[in-house]
């Protein structure tokens, strides 16, 4: 689900690249702008659909609409998966709107819809997949995204607080057999497979812009954001540790601790900032990605730990 929001991010700095006064949202309706824009969000929604029924649903058989409970698989991670792609997917369209000229209320209804029925889609396809089923709590928090989005464009016309995501190489595909043959098979052996399959690598992040939300006074930091972060660690299945591999009987059992992980830590806020003209489109980058910062940590197993640079 995160690939839709991905490709949303690239055509949303593509179009500001290639645009003349590629920096600044038109006046008034564009329609060459509108275009392009409306083009490409239409062709990001059906092609990631139509990726998706290829890459994930071939292999599995077709059965009559039905639902699943998933609530305990890897320890809510893809829960807050899909929540930050419904946050961001809609952030980056109702911006790709606002640059065509699209009046303010019709970019955010517009970019919250087709984010929100985009990710509906795939439950849909979900339900009628005999390895998967209609989450409803997948549908929850695809809600909880999009309104977070909405809710705030609506009321404070801004986004003061986003949801965010990072990825580093959790390392357990190197592992010794069989917890690293057991990785490789769930997550990959590259890191093209890794950063959408490895929740142990994936932390996400609730970064909320101080000054905005205390009332923007003159003499704070527009730019310093504070950001909760949720990791797991040593998770070899979406339940426990416990598997067997298809060329063998035996049930094998890992000691490997499954951790939640809960951080503190700062981010900087790009929409805030006075960039150059030719540094504005890191702008739509960072306002997906958390930047590195020093980090508190604490875990069951661990307590607390700090980590100098977390990515």
């Amino acid at each position: 689900m995160k690939s839709f929001s991905l490709i949303i991010l690239f055509s949303f700095t593509v179009l500001f690249i290639n645009a003349q006064k590629w920096y600044q949202n038109a006046d008034s309706l564009n329609v060459k702008r509108a275009s392009l824009a409306l083009g490409t969000e239409g062709t990001a929604f059906i092609g990631t659909l139509s990726a998706l029924q290829f890459a994930w649903y071939t292999d599995y058989q077709s059965t009559q609409f039905h639902f699943f409970n998933d609530w305990e698989g890897w320890m809510q991670m893809d829960k807050l998966g899909h929540a930050t792609t419904a946050y961001q997917a809609g952030n980056n369209l109702y911006k790709i709107n606002r640059w065509a000229g699209i009046k303010e209320k019709n970019s955010i209804w517009l970019a919250g819809g087709l984010s929100y029925s985009f990710q509906l889609a795939v439950e849909l396809m979900d339900g009628f997949s005999s390895g998967w089923g209609f989450s409803n709590y997948d549908l929850l928090f695809n809600t909880i995204g999009s309104g977070l989005f909405i809710s705030q464009q609506l009321g404070w016309h801004e986004q003061r607080i986003k949801l965010k995501f990072t990825f580093w190489p959790s390392g357990l595909t190197n592992l010794p057999d069989p917890e690293g043959r057991r990785a490789q098979n769930l997550f990959g052996t590259g890191l093209h497979e890794q950063w959408l399959k490895d929740y142990n690598g994936e932390t996400f992040w609730l970064s909320a812009n101080i000054w905005s939300l205390v009332g923007k006074p003159n003499n704070f930091p527009k730019w310093i954001n504070v950001a909760l972060g949720y990791s797991v660690n040593g998770l070899l299945g979406a339940e426990s540790n416990t598997w067997q591999f298809s060329d063998s009987p035996n049930i094998i059992s890992s000691s490997r601790p499954r951790e939640r992980q809960f951080l503190l830590s700062l981010d900087i806020e790009t929409e805030n900032m006075r960039l150059p003209k030719a540094l504005l489109w890191i702008k739509p980058i960072f306002g997906v990605v958390k930047i590195p910062f020093p980090a508190l940590e604490w875990n069951l197993n661990k307590g607390m730990v700090f980590n100098p640079l977390y990515f």
